[in-house]
């Protein structure tokens, strides 16, 4: 059988979504949200939703809403207001990883859960992807946008990455390194690297359930977005963040060495002849 190990996060995360919205919209649900927290604006939003009755007849329609869109023809649902951000995934960073011991019929890879290795990975470098409650400052530079932050909390399985390696080789996860997205609700995994090989996450196997919807409303601004880095246009920055993974990978293992000789160090004072018998 081929050597490959399928790496996974949590059991809890679930799919966000941001995009620009009206003005007016923010500027309604705002001190709503504040007050009373995000229930109203997610009845009015699934409300809107509707697609085999009118919006209007549907329980939570809020009728005092302005449009979410100037052209309300384009609204369909939340996430599809998604032109800043959309990321379906587990929440946090922690993984685990599994030694593949076949693949179903449908090709998803088969493990023993209690095999299963966790492990916290190394983070090449992270984005910020927060709203902010007010507009920009009278900066010139600055770019906020009024937008809609929606997100459906699930539990189960959020795809994962396989990671082929060669017959006699020993998976090791020290040689995970993530890119990750930081957003008010929580820490994503955007980006896998194994031995420093980028690997794409197989979404055909995401099986979840709903746990709850949340919703908010504010401003987000452009200026501060961060991009994802490139090998080529942003060489500097990914070398730079490649050189501080090497840096660590090595102080670990002279920590682990140091480890090492302290334990044999003292094995030897508690058992002079331990090494020659």
């Amino acid at each position: 059988m081929t050597n490959k190990v399928y790496v996974r996060g949590s059991n809890y995360g679930g799919e966000m979504t941001i995009g620009e919205v009206t003005k007016e919209f923010v500027e309604y649900w705002q001190p709503i949200c504040k007050e009373e927290g995000c229930d109203r604006l997610v009845e009015h939003l699934m409300a809107l939703d509707a697609w085999d009755t009118d919006p209007e007849d549907e329980e939570g329609f809020d009728k005092d809403s302005p449009k979410v869109y100037e052209d309300m023809e384009t609204w369909n649902n939340w996430y599809e207001c998604d032109d800043i951000h959309h990321h379906n995934s587990s929440s946090g960073t922690e993984l685990w990883a599994f030694p593949v011991t076949g693949v179903s019929d449908s090709g998803y890879p088969e493990y023993n859960w209690d095999d299963r290795i966790e492990f916290e990975p190394h983070q090449l470098y992270s984005r910020e992807c927060y709203i902010q409650s007010e507009p920009a400052t009278q900066d010139k530079e600055d770019n906020s946008v009024p937008v809609l932050v929606f997100y459906s909390s699930e539990k189960g399985e959020f795809g994962g990455w396989t990671i082929e390696l060669e017959d006699d080789e020993k998976f090791d996860p020290k040689k995970i390194v993530i890119s990750i997205v930081e957003t008010d609700h929580g820490e994503m995994v955007e980006r896998l690297f194994y031995d420093k090989k980028e690997y794409d996450c197989d979404y055909d196997w995401c099986d979840s359930r709903g746990k709850g919807y949340y919703a908010d409303v504010g401003w987000f601004n452009k200026r501060w977005e961060d991009s994802h880095l490139n090998e080529e246009t942003d060489k500097e920055m990914w070398d730079e963040a490649w050189e501080y993974y090497d840096f660590d990978m090595e102080e670990l293992k002279q920590q682990e060495r140091k480890e090492y000789e302290q334990a044999r160090a003292q094995k030897i004072a508690d058992n002079p002849g331990w090494e020659s018998s």
